[in-house]
């Protein structure tokens, strides 16, 4: 006869699907970038996975509660095996060259991978197994209440510590890492422009220079990237159709390591920019792929805009503003 407590380990377990895939429906491009920059093997990163991927937890979920005898050991092991993929990857993330978003709660819980991560889910897994050892016992949890083996406000208490622990460490983290990439803005909602940081960063060609030097004649649309993010190659591959569509600015790709270390640099004008002190990075707090435009007055034009798809929109208003400006 298993304990109460992982009796409710399919219970907690339950609640952390369904957050995760409402937090997935909700956001499908972020989760689609974040198979790509976990460099997810491509037999599971098809199109079709990563759409089926939140149905499958939400049916996880509803199973890990009804179900009992040989099903519910199935379901459980399938949980286990679930969460132990999701730590695998975080793990292998953290030795990547460049950060990597995770985008295992959706919209509810984006942020950069950090050992914090990994612990998160190393404890999901722990959870995990206790369900499947509560599962040999061979009753489903929605049967251990119906016949008061589990009384109900046990399974209350573990949705209200699984929803209290989310609402104030899950919720409380994606609002962070939001406030930190919208641009600043006034009260009427308009774009606050601040100084451009003089920030060192290297050339493409070796010489040295200032963010604020750069822009000093002519605007610059910064392209924060990295060669093996996968969410940057349609940035870095319409880099060179920006160039021609906006001569009126210099279009440069900002890498994380010096020209010598990366595939990416280029000594062609415009010079590719090299942040090797990490600087532009921290300062902004910018993911891959990030956009920054920097005025030819020394002010900030726009940005940072983080995401694959939301950089080519920012680009898409920069060359409509610049063609009204002209039309005008």
């Amino acid at each position: 006869m298993p304990t109460d407590a992982l009796a409710l380990a399919p219970v907690v377990l339950a609640v952390v699907l369904v957050v995760s895939a409402v937090g997935k429906l909700r956001a499908p491009t972020a989760s689609a970038e974040a198979f790509r920059d976990l460099r997810v093997p491509s037999v599971l990163s098809g199109s079709l996975v990563v759409q089926a991927l939140p149905w499958v937890e939400l049916l996880l979920a509803v199973a890990l509660v009804v179900s009992g005898g040989s099903l519910g050991v199935v379901v459980a092991a399938a949980t286990l095996l679930l969460f132990t993929s999701y730590l695998v990857l975080v793990v292998r993330a953290l030795g990547f060259d460049e950060d990597v978003e995770c985008a295992c709660f959706g919209e509810f819980a984006p942020g950069r991978i950090t050992r914090r991560t990994v612990v998160r889910n190393a404890w999901l897994v722990v959870v995990a197994v206790g369900a499947l050892v509560g599962a040999a016992g061979g009753s489903s949890v929605v049967a251990r209440i119906a016949d008061g083996r589990l009384p109900w406000w046990w399974l209350g208490g573990a949705v209200a510590a699984a929803v209290t622990t989310w609402l104030v460490a899950g919720a409380t983290s994606a609002s962070g890492v939001e406030a930190a990439r919208v641009p600043t803005v006034d009260e009427e909602g308009d774009y606050v422009r601040q100084r451009t940081p003089a920030l060192p960063v290297t050339l493409g060609d070796g010489s040295t220079s200032t963010l604020r030097a750069l822009s000093a004649e002519r605007p610059q649309l910064l392209l924060y990237v990295s060669e093996t993010c996968g969410s940057c190659l349609p940035v870095i591959e319409a880099a060179p159709v920006w160039r021609e569509q906006l001569p009126q600015l210099d279009v440069r790709l900002v890498l994380r390591f010096g020209p010598e270390s990366s595939t990416l640099g280029s000594t062609q004008e415009p010079l590719s920019v090299h942040d090797t002190e990490g600087l532009v990075y921290e300062t902004f707090d910018l993911r891959t792929p990030s956009a920054l435009l920097l005025g030819a007055d020394g002010l900030l034009a726009g940005g940072p805009i983080t995401g694959s798809t939301a950089v080519p929109e920012f680009v898409d208003d920069i060359r409509a503003e610049l063609e009204a400006a002209l039309g005008a």
